[in-house]
Parts: C-alpha cells; structure tokens; sequence
C-alpha cells in the first residue's frame, strides 16, 4: 500500500512538469499555420532580394555606360580646346588640364572601380580589361602630344602633324568607349533577361507553395477529422477494435490519442501479463549471457564492496596473478601491492571512485608468486534506485609486454636522439670549414688574380707600339685567363652559396621576373634582334633570388647560344603535364647532342668549346640543384643546331594563368 501511495505522488509530481513540456514541444494547427506563413514570408523576401539585386545590376551597368559615354565627350573636348589654343582662340590651359584628369579620372574608375563625382562605380568586367588597357595606352600617347603642344616642345612646322596623331588617337578612344558601351549594353540586356527567368521561377515557386498550402491544410486537417469520425461512430455501435490510428503532435492528434487509449484500456490489463512474463524470461537470458561474458572475458574483472572488499573475481584474474577465489573473496586488492607505486596515486584512485566518477591509470603490481606485472586499470562504481554506492568494479588489462616494448623504444629514441645530436655537430663542423673555404677563395685567390691581371695590363700598355705582336698576344691571353678563372672563382662560390641556401617560399610573379631578365640582356647588347614570348601573369611559390638565378641562367643561355643565328627566337611558358606545372625556357639556337644530356647538369661540363660559346660550365649545375631545394626536377629536349628547350618544375606550386602574349 505504501509502495503504491509513493508511486502515486511521484507520478502526480512528474505529471505538470511532463505536461508543460509536452505543450511547449508539441505542434499544433496555430504553429503549422504560422509555419506556413513564416515559409510564404521568407519566398516573398526572396523574390524582393532577387528582383532588387537585378536592379542594382542594371544600375551599376547604366553607370558604367554613362562613364564610358563620357570618354566620348571628355576626349572631343580636349582637342576642340587644344586646337582653339594652338590657333590662338583661348590662351588658357587650365581647361584642358582639367579635362585630361577628368580622363585619367574616368579611365581608372572603369579600370579598377571606385568613387567618381559621389558614385560608388565598379570595375568593367573581365571580358572588357583588354579594351580598357589599349584605352590606357593611347590616353598616354594623347596626354604626351598635348604636353609636347602646351610646352612649346613641337616647332610650328610639325603641330598640323601632331594634331592630326592627337587626332588620331582621339578616334581610337572613341572607337574603344564604343565598344565598351555595346558590350555593356548586351550584358545590361543578359541581365534583363537573367531577372524575367528569375521572376518566371519564382512565379511557378508562389503557384507550387500555395498548392502545398492546400494539402496541407486537406492532409493536416480535414482528412484526420473525417477519420476521428468514422472511428467514432464504429466505436459507439459496439466494434471496440475501432481506432483512429492518427498521431500528430496539433489537437486533433490528441484527440485520436485520447480515443485509442480509451479503447485500449481493457486489452492492456490482460497484455501487461503476457509481457511481464516475456520480460522476465528475457532479462534471465541476458544476465545469462552477462555471466558469461564476463567468465569469458580476456580482460580481469573484479567486483568489490564500498569499503574495497573483494566479493567476485574471474577466472582470468586468477590466470594473470595466480591467486584463486578462496584466496582472494573476502580480501581487498590491496594484496597485489607492489609497494612499488606512489601511496599519491591510491589515494587519488580511491578520492576519484567514491565521488562517484571513473579511474583509468597504470598500476605496477605483484603477482603470488613475487613476478611484477603492469596492469590497465579502469574502476567505477554502481549504484542503487537512490543514487548510493553499492559496489566498485575494476577491469584490467596485463599490458606488461607493451611496457618492455615502450621502455625499449625510449632507450632506442635516446640513442637516436644522441647519434642525431653528434651528426647535427659534425655538419656544423662541415659547414664551417666550407664557409672559411669560400672565404679563402673569395680573398685569398682573388688578390692574386687581380694582380696577375693589373700587371699584365701594365705590360701591354708598356708594350703599345712596339713590335712584339706575339708578346702582346701572350699578355692578352694571360688577361683573359685571368678574368676567366675570376669567373669561375664566382660561379664555384654561388654553387656553394646556393647549395646551403634555406629556402623561403613566398608568392613570385615569375612572368614579370623573366620579361625584366629578357630586358637587360636585350640593353646589354642593342644591336642584337632577339624575337621574345613569354606567357603572362605566371605566379607560382618559391625563393624569389634562387629562382631569379634559375632564370638569369636559363634564358641567358638561350641568348648567348641563339648568337649565331639571323632570326633568334626565345621563350618562356607553362604547360600542365601528368596534373603538374611545367615552366620552360626554348630557344633556336645551336642545340645539343641528347646523347650527351647525361653531363648537362655535371659541374665543369661544357658540350661547346670555349672559342665557340664562352662559360664556366658552373650555371646549370647551379640551376639544378635551385629546383632540387625546391623539391622539383629539371630536364632538356633538343637537337643540334635547331635549338633546345630546358623544362623545370616546382613543389607545391600554385600557377594562375589568364592568357598569353607575345613580346
């Protein structure tokens, strides 16, 4: 009766918790309405967001049309004025200053976007770069013509000529605002049509949102009452196996709920038997198969009181420590002590389980027969209906071999740590002598070499005029022996720089690099016409210098070996290949025999003679081992007398190529 009477007052406590609970969580028609019309709000929202995004689009199109119109009468102005001060009508140049700004102005707003007389204007789209960039390029060329106009730099005679190429100029301006302007106006007209399809869709969106409306509404509401009334009906004429089957979480759910569990409550009685029964059977079967397990189980298992008295173990317990059941029930773990782990981790073992909460660690114990063992320990606690500590259980693993495995691999990751240590010292060893070795090179041999040169200089200046010849060839040979083993000197030292380099990988724009490189070698020797391609807006990652040295070498070798040639030719690029980057430096020039690629790399290899191409045979074994501290490779195709091609590749690059041009 007490039993009963308690669990009456729980329930009776639980219930209004329960309840609000249930009413919070539960979905009502009033939700599923306001649902709905949360989801009908959010489509109209987004039909206002699509319709003004489209607008602001044409917006921003107009305004660049505008601009470029603009171009049109910015450009006729300026050489109206220019003409008008030329033929002494107006004697001010302010306007005409003004105006070219408003070009600059203008032109650099539809080049890169940005604020212009108050509006926020953004760049032409990609397609248009090239049309903005020529008109950059005659805007320069008119600017230049009108200040050599202003200052009085062009003679009389020869201002009709510039006014016809300011003319000129002028035009091209304008043909180019045009095309901009057509282009333009074609992608305002894509937009137009992109905004109807937007409209058409959301359109057909509205049409199926409000036919979903519908079957909800008919689905959600009319058909489960129509169901409520049949089953009610069936009910009250006497078929009491009539339900309604319905179930949702809105009123009329509750409703169908309220009448099912009406009619159930005669059959539950008599069912709560027959289940009972089956449960009981049931729970005898898994604490059944539970025993088993646990008998069975590789793992040690121990079970003991509160107070750490040990009431069962299991047969792998007395497998691993050789104690049996009768030595052990009754007594605590503490006859596995060691005496060898800290009392510290006891106590926290024991502070950890009587708070209720789980302990895992490591424990050194010792088996009956005196053999140390390591265990994995995991201990918690059970507890009753009350929430009180009944028992502690322990299961343990016997991990002793992976502790003599662990305590092995320490004493070899010590050894190796030490053989490390004494390898790192002997490379710092290394490397000191090789700097001191560069820097007797760079002093020590240097001065000898510059006095063997500035004597034999001396020489020939004394010997100017007298008939010796074949002395003073002898004295210009020594000079040039000289300066060629100065060369060498270098080129070994940037070997050896390069070979203890760290790399520092930092965004390069390697098409910019190697058009500055072709530059200088073109300014180096004018009078040479060397045709040159390189691929623009190349950007990999890598060492800036190392690969400025990689391409001073490469291309500086296809311009000296394209000297002999009436129409040389070099260039530079990149090509995909296997999934990979590959950059490559070609050229016409005199080519090579593949079957000597072998000591193309080597140090001190020359597939040339001295008197035919001049070098150190230091540069490609330099490049090489650049690409090697890249993490790429390097290699070469060619045929003698019709040029080579040398290909490299980079680690981890990331190449971004948005065409090609010809220089």
């Amino acid at each position: 009766m007490n039993i009963a009477t308690d669990s009456c007052q729980e329930k009776g406590q639980a219930m209004p918790n329960a309840s609000l609970l249930h009413r919070a969580a539960r979905l009502t028609i009033r939700k599923k309405l306001m649902l709905l019309f949360a989801v009908l709000i959010v489509i109209g929202a987004g039909n206002v967001f699509v319709i003004q995004s489209s607008f602001l689009r044409l917006q921003g199109t107009a305004i660049l049309i505008n601009l470029t119109g603009s171009l049109r009468w910015i450009s006729q102005s300026i050489q109206l004025d220019t003409y008008r001060l030329v033929q002494g009508l107006d004697a001010d140049r302010t306007a005409i200053e003004d105006r070219l700004k408003r070009l600059d102005e203008t032109l650099a707003v539809l080049d890169g976007g940005g604020k212009l007389s108050g509006q926020e204007v953004k760049a032409l789209p990609p397609n248009l770069q090239d049309a903005i960039e020529s008109a950059w390029r005659h805007s320069i060329n008119y600017r230049q013509k009108i200040d050599g106009i202003l200052t009085g730099a062009i003679s009389q005679q020869n201002i009709k000529a510039e006014l016809d190429h300011l003319y000129r100029d002028g035009k091209a301006i304008l043909e180019l605002a045009d095309v901009i302007a057509a282009t333009l106006a074609t992608n305002a007209e894509l937009i137009e049509d992109e905004a109807m399809r937007n409209l058409y869709r959301l359109a057909m969106l509205d049409l199926a949102m409000l036919i979903f409306s519908l079957l909800v509404i008919r689905y959600q509401v009319v058909l489960p009452l129509r169901r409520l009334v049949r089953a009610s009906r069936a009910f009250a004429s006497g078929r009491h196996d009539a339900r309604v089957g319905y179930r949702s979480q809105d009123e009329i759910g509750e409703v169908a709920l309220a009448f099912d569990q009406m009619a159930d409550t005669i059959q539950k009685d008599m069912e709560q038997i027959a289940e009972d029964v089956a449960q009981l059977r049931e729970t005898s079967h898994s604490l059944r198969k539970m025993s088993q397990a646990i008998e069975s189980s590789p793992a040690t298992v121990v079970i003991t009181d509160p107070q750490g008295i040990i009431e069962y173990i299991n047969p792998k317990f007395s497998e691993v420590t050789g104690y049996t059941p009768q030595e052990t029930i009754g007594k605590t773990p503490g006859i596995l002590k060691s005496g060898l782990t800290s009392s510290a981790i006891y106590r926290n073992l024991w502070a950890t389980i009587r708070a209720g909460r789980e302990w895992r660690g490591e424990l050194l114990n010792r088996k009956k027969n005196g053999d140390l063992f390591w265990e994995d320990t995991r201990i918690s606690s059970l507890r009753d209906e009350h929430g009180r500590i009944t028992h502690f259980i322990a299961v343990k693993e016997d991990i002793t071999a992976r502790k003599k495995a662990e305590d092995k691999i320490v004493q070899l990751n010590a050894d190796l740590e030490r053989r490390v240590a004494e390898r790192t010292r002997q490379l710092t060893a290394t490397n000191k002598e090789l700097e001191a070795f560069s820097y007797s090179i760079s002093h020590d041999l240097r001065a000898p070499l510059r006095g063997i040169n500035g004597f034999a200089h001396l020489m020939e200046e004394g010997c100017q005029g007298c008939d010796k010849a074949e002395s003073l060839d002898h004295l210009k040979r020594i000079r040039k022996a000289s300066v060629r083993m100065g060369d060498l000197i270098d080129d070994l030292l940037e070997l050896s720089r390069v070979a203890r380099s760290e790399v520092r990988l930092e965004s390069v724009r390697i098409s910019d690099m190697a058009l500055a490189l072709l530059l200088e070698l073109a300014e180096s020797e004018p009078e040479r016409k060397v045709e040159t391609h390189v691929q623009e807006n190349l950007v990999t990652q890598g060492d800036p210098v190392l690969l400025q040295a990689v391409l001073q070498n490469l291309l500086g070798n296809a311009w000296k070996f394209t000297s002999k040639r009436n129409h040389p030719i070099i260039e530079f690029g990149c090509r995909e290949e296997n999934g990979d980057q590959v950059f490559y430096v070609r050229d016409n020039g005199a080519g090579f025999d593949m079957k000597y690629a072998d000591k193309l790399f080597a140090a001190f290899q020359r597939l040339h003679s001295p008197e035919e191409f001049e070098g150190t045979g230091i540069g490609l074994a330099t490049v090489q081992r650049i690409i090697h501290l890249h993490g790429g490779r390097i290699w070469a195709d060619s045929c003698l007398e019709a040029g080579s091609t040398f290909y490299f590749t980079l680690t981890d690059q990331r190449v971004r190529q948005s065409g090609n041009s010809t220089s």
